[in-house]
């Protein structure tokens, strides 16, 4: 490059123009001060300019290198012009500058498009890494931009929660395994069952196992319709497993004479509010984060005078109303003057048992039990509990929080008559719980979704459209009966066909 380039700016940061200063005597001209429209950062350049090394250097950054070509250009311009005439006086110095300006314009835009181009494609195949299309969904999902396809929803709350404990097995997963750059075509069957088998060793439970199954399968499916991912057998392999009722925890739903005495109960306080924030989720046969938000906008009357609770599902984005169907709800409306109590899903969880355990010593139905299953979380309050037993009973002394902790937790094994352990155990070894034990904030939903199936009043769509269900298969899985209701049920089914039967003989 023999034409000399360089700035005219007083300035040390940011970016500026780059000049030429052309002399063509011959031509009449002297000191053309020239732009070549060209930018360059100042302190790049500037360091560029203190030696060839430094020069050589900074044409070999990308920067640089866009740089020097278009300067090129710019120099090729320059001499194409005059040799070919159409630079031939002093006058011309405005028809140079356009075209330098013409050819930086249409080289930079070519450049740009060029460069645009390579950033895609690189972009493109960093998105094939799995770990890398997760973030890109994950951080999608959370900022609303990545939407549910097939609805063009967006994910609530609850799902980006699902997906962000996804994230954290699967990248895990991912580290130990060293596989943090494998892409979606390495997916297949023996990655499928290595990441189960990972998940199992954790201790997770069989219905916990399954959602990240899910989760992964959607993650591929998400991958494929966005272009990153062509390996057909990365949908395929992820296969949930029908879950035994001994590889699930207990459900439960309160019957209608429970839920009566719970409402009947005397309370106050924190307590007081948590029953009747619990109960009203029951008549509403919502979810904890539905029935905690209500306010009085959600009530009206239909044309005809029917008085419904009308609000769109926060999960789900649909749409319910709700036929009101129990005077209560006005009582606790009327109690509160609609300004119901702001309660998170802890403070539900926590004051519900307890309100429930104090019900069960008049509700005898509450104390029955339900075997059930541990959470790791439990199994982990466990073993801590037994290696606290074990470090007594070997002279170690507990102080402090430790020492509080450890009554706490023996203070229920001994009131729950757990022996050495802290959750009591059936004669089949069995982890059994009193009902009262199992309500939790959803238990509200799923107690309404069962009596109002039980009254046989109504077929499954209708209660489906006020409890939101959408997939008929959820559905079922709020219906609590056990085998000896199903047993009743059909027996009394088939007394009645028999009755009928008979009548219909007679006659």
């Amino acid at each position: 490059m023999a034409t000399k380039f360089f700035l005219r700016t007083k300035q040390t940061k940011g970016t500026a123009n780059i000049y030429t200063r052309i002399n063509r005597p011959a031509f009449g001209i002297s000191n053309w001060y020239v732009c070549t429209r060209i930018s360059a950062d100042i302190e790049s350049w500037n360091k560029a300019q203190k030696s060839t090394k430094a020069l050589n250097a900074y044409y070999a950054t990308d920067e640089g290198k866009e740089v020097q070509r278009r300067l090129n250009m710019v120099e090729a311009v320059i001499r194409d012009s005059f040799e070919s005439g159409a630079i031939a006086s002093s006058e011309d110095k405005g028809k140079l500058e356009r075209l330098i300006s013409e050819i930086v314009n249409e080289q930079g835009i070519k450049a740009k498009e060029e460069t645009e181009q390579r950033k895609k494609e690189r972009e493109e195949k960093r998105l094939c890494v799995i770990a890398n299309y997760y973030a890109h969904f994950s951080d999608g999902i959370r900022d609303k931009t990545i939407r549910q396809k097939r609805e063009n929803k967006i994910y609530q709350d609850g799902s980006v929660t699902v997906w962000r404990v996804f994230g954290d097995y699967l990248n895990n997963y991912l580290k130990i395994k060293g596989w943090e750059s494998r892409t979606f075509e390495d997916i297949d069957k023996a990655f499928a069952d290595g990441f189960v088998i990972y998940l199992e060793n954790l201790g997770l439970m069989a219905s916990t196992i399954n959602k990240q199954i899910t989760c992964f399968r959607r993650l591929c499916n998400s991958a494929a319709e966005d272009g990153k991912n062509k390996n057909l057998t990365s949908v395929r392999v992820w296969h949930e497993r029908d879950l035994k009722d001994k590889e699930k925890r207990a459900e439960i739903a309160l019957s209608d004479e429970e839920i009566n005495a719970l409402y009947d109960m005397r309370l106050n306080g924190i307590r007081e509010k948590v029953r009747d924030i619990w109960v009203l989720g029951y008549f509403s046969a919502q979810r904890v984060s539905d029935y905690t938000k209500l306010t009085k906008d959600n009530f009206s009357e239909t044309k005809n005078g029917v008085p419904v609770i009308t609000l769109t599902q926060q999960k789900t984005g649909n749409e319910v109303v709700i036929p009101v169907l129990d005077n209560r709800v006005f009582e606790i409306c009327e109690k509160y003057g609609y300004r119901f109590p702001k309660l998170d899903k802890r403070d539900i969880n926590r004051y519900i048992k307890e309100v429930l355990c104090e019900l069960s010593e008049s509700v005898p139905s509450l104390r029955e039990s339900y075997r059930t299953l541990l959470s790791m979380k439990e199994r982990e309050k466990e073993e801590g509990f037994v290696r606290m037993e074990k470090m007594l009973r070997a002279g170690v002394k507990l102080h402090g929080d430790e020492l509080k902790y450890y009554k706490k937790m023996k203070a229920y094994s001994v009131a729950h008559q757990s022996g050495d352990k802290l959750w009591r155990r059936d004669s089949s070894g069995y982890v059994v719980k009193f009902k009262w034990e199992l309500v939790s904030s959803h238990t509200s939903r799923r107690s309404a979704v069962t009596s109002l199936y039980e009254t046989n009043l109504l077929n499954e769509k209708d209660i489906m459209s006020i409890s939101g269900h959408t997939t008929l298969k959820n559905f079922e899985g709020y219906i609590k009966r056990g085998a000896i209701e199903r047993a009743e049920s059909v027996a009394e089914k088939l007394a009645k066909a028999k009755e009928v039967k008979l009548i219909k003989k007679e006659g």
